[in-house]
């Protein structure tokens, strides 16, 4: 069974509802994905002890967020994810324009406030096995971003991989060579089969 959630940032509902979650990363997007997730956990059918999670680009930051917040997942694959914002607003292609409307700049503590929603500062927390999976020339969400949570991981002594793609940029998943696509989607599978049964 896969769960496709449509939280609050998403764009099908319009602009106000895409709107939501600027400068509230990890707020009511991360709490209309649990709710999503309850609501499913609870149909009969569904086995709330084998779950998984995967994200890619904004949903890798959410993946992240959500494994730092929550340890029911039995398994993560994460991809190009947005770890730490004060890096990435100092790295990212776009990060400077970017940042300043996805998480503001008017804070009276902004490093404060980009810490506390940044899923590097809840990695102690993360019990789940992570698979991290990124391009090595994206320079949307550079792959400094997965080797960060990747050493804070195993660090901690969490089970974790890092796979790194050769050639590949941010979206890789819809232009990439198929040939990277491929082993993305094998490694995501794999390690959902090892890890949920």
């Amino acid at each position: 069974i896969v769960l496709c959630v449509n939280p609050r940032g998403s764009s099908t509902y319009g602009a106000d509802f895409a709107k939501q979650v600027l400068q509230d990363w990890g707020g009511e997007d991360y709490l209309d994905i649990l709710a999503a997730l309850e609501q499913a956990c609870s149909l009969p059918y569904v086995d709330s002890k084998r779950l998984g999670i995967h994200g890619y680009s904004y949903g890798g930051y959410m993946g992240s967020w959500i494994i730092g917040h929550d340890d029911r997942f039995k398994g993560a694959v994460i991809g190009a994810p947005c770890i730490d914002l004060l890096s990435l607003y100092g790295t990212s292609d776009i990060g400077v324009s970017f940042g300043a409307v996805q998480w503001g700049e008017d804070h009276e503590d902004r490093d404060r406030f980009w810490r506390e929603r940044s899923p590097i500062t809840y990695a102690t927390n993360v019990e789940t096995p992570t698979l991290l999976l990124h391009g090595e020339i994206d320079y949307r969400v550079p792959l400094g971003q997965s080797e960060l949570f990747f050493v804070a991981l195993k660090t901690k002594g969490t089970e974790v991989e890092l796979v790194r793609f050769p050639g590949c940029g941010h979206s890789m998943l819809r232009t990439g060579h198929p040939k990277m696509r491929e082993e993305y989607l094998t490694r995501t599978v794999a390690w959902f089969d090892r890890h949920l049964g």
